[in-house]
């Protein structure tokens, strides 16, 4: 008896398979770079990456027509990914400089 999964179940599985894959390779990049890893760090990392995966997952129908061919599902979710992360950390750091309330960094 085989089981049935929807192809639409399996694209988000791949989305987030992709995702995750990013959030390793950046969270591996960093730590060569001597970054110190904490546990919250590395979860927001992965988050970041899955949930702007996630969303390009979502957006992808609609851009599909004006992207270049070669700028498949795959790769639009992989670059969301990569990026998401380096977003997320670009829009803290600006919080906290130009916001000092949101600055909760020890000095």
């Amino acid at each position: 008896m085989a089981t049935f999964i929807p192809p639409d179940l399996w694209d988000l599985l791949g989305a987030l398979i992709v995702s995750t894959i990013s959030g390793v390779v950046s969270i591996s990049r960093r730590v060569i770079h001597g970054q110190q890893a904490s546990l919250l760090w590395v979860v927001s990392e992965f988050f970041s990456a899955i949930l702007c995966g996630y969303l390009m997952y979502s957006a992808y129908p609609f851009i599909h027509d004006d992207v270049p061919k070669w700028f498949t599902m795959p790769v639009a979710i992989a670059v969301a990914a990569h990026i998401g992360g380096r977003v997320f950390q670009e829009i803290e750091s600006n919080f906290c400089k130009y916001i000092p309330l949101f600055d909760r960094r020890k000095s």
